[in-house]
């Protein structure tokens, strides 16, 4: 069906340009396909009016043509006079995209900016040699704070020297976990070489970089008994459309140990519903095929009929709340997983977030007897150390390597 204006009673709709009828044509399809209700869309539609009144000084005098910060602008007028309304921020953004997309609109000249041009060429280096999206994010992350505390406005970095860099080191080691400050050095030296090979810096400064002391397997995994973990699973709603889409997650994490982001990207091609299989994308672009537990597959194919919108998009999960929009990072498994244990009053753990199901599948596999190796190929850990970790909560193992006390003898 062809997206018209709406036509309602106190609505004006001061869109003559077919362009931008077009564009408001388009964000209302937007909308649609992503499930907002009719008032929402109606009230975007209300406030863009507003919007193109004002921009037409309430239609005294010839249109203005549209410029890109007139959105901005209005924006910040209706704020200080206080009319802004929830939802209405977001609905001219749209609108703008919407602009811009049909041409309306262009952007303004992008200033110079050589720290974001040097981040972004860093970047292409690291995406031609492989590295997955989120850990070039990483890595960038960590170079614009280095860079933007660091970069001379008139000699770039070229200026920087090893104590330069320490003492950037030294002001942030306190606020990091040794985990933390490891990842940070790591990133930086790869910063670092890059800025040498490109010429940015004369020497090449990463030797400059400190190890960090960080004491391996030197803490205990936390995790959930099996009855915190059947209390946690139980607090679901499943008469809801979020409390399946809730339960069928935490089971993937529980039952299978999968990570947040595992979780989050699965599609529906990844399910082999005749032979029980599941395939699961892992960290660097690995891809394992597990067996698929017939609760966990009862649980995701009663999401999908009973809940999962329509959509175009092949991911599983979806927003409940519009836009209906497919998961694109963990963020939402680790904000479902935080909040199922909040709400199933789970205390005393180290953490409150989805890695706790992870280490429990991990600790509970251990204890039914499978071996280290066999845990972490489940895992899909690439080195055997990484699940070691988890041979100390094997207590009965633990007992069998233990000496009688002598003391008890006397």
């Amino acid at each position: 069906m062809k997206a018209t204006l709406p036509k309602k009673a106190g609505l004006r709709w001061p869109i003559e340009d077919w362009a931008h009828r077009a564009s408001v044509a388009s964000l209302i399809e937007t909308m649609k396909s992503e499930g907002y209700a009719p008032r929402s869309i109606c009230s975007a539609l209300r406030v863009i009016s507003a919007f193109l009144i004002w921009k037409d000084n309430g239609g005294e005098g010839d249109p203005k043509p549209l410029n890109y910060h007139d959105i901005d602008n209005f924006i910040n007028e209706s704020i200080a006079a206080g009319t802004l309304r929830n939802g209405e921020r977001r609905a001219l953004g749209r609108l703008r995209a919407a602009l811009l997309t049909a041409g309306v609109l262009s952007r303004p000249p992008v200033p110079d900016d050589p720290i974001g041009d040097t981040l972004t060429s860093y970047a292409a280096s690291l995406r031609r040699r492989g590295y997955a999206t989120q850990s070039i994010a990483s890595h960038v992350w960590f170079g614009r704070q280095f860079l933007e505390a660091t970069w001379d406005t008139s000699a770039g970095i070229s200026q920087i020297a090893r104590n330069g860099i320490r003492e950037y080191l030294a002001d942030r080691f306190d606020g990091y976990s040794s985990g933390t400050a490891n990842i940070m050095c790591s990133r930086l030296r790869s910063l670092l070489r890059f800025l040498h090979t490109v010429g940015l810096t004369e020497e090449d400064l990463a030797p400059a970089i400190p190890g960090v002391r960080n004491i391996r397997l030197g803490t205990l995994p936390t995790f959930m008994t099996p009855d915190q973990l059947e209390q946690v699973l139980m607090a679901c709603d499943r008469t809801t459309i979020a409390g399946r889409r809730d339960y069928s997650i935490l089971l993937l994490l529980a039952r299978l140990g999968l990570r947040a982001r595992e979780a989050a990207m699965l599609t529906l091609d990844d399910i082999d519903w005749r032979a029980g299989l599941l395939r699961v994308k892992g960290k660097g672009g690995r891809i394992a095929s597990m067996p698929l537990p017939q609760d966990v597959g009862e649980a995701i194919s009663d999401y999908i009929r009973h809940g999962r919108p329509s959509s175009a998009s092949r991911t599983i999960f979806h927003r409940v709340e519009t836009p209906n929009t497919p998961f694109r990072s963990a963020s939402p498994v680790s904000l479902i997983a935080g909040r199922a244990l909040k709400r199933a009053g789970i205390s005393g753990l180290r953490s409150q977030h989805a890695h706790v199901f992870r280490h429990t599948f991990a600790t509970m596999a251990i204890r039914s007897g499978a071996s280290l190796t066999e845990v972490g190929q489940v895992l899909g850990h690439k080195e055997p150390d990484t699940t070691r970790v988890y041979a100390k909560v094997d207590m009965d193992g633990l007992r069998s390597l233990s000496r009688p006390w002598l003391g008890a003898a006397l």
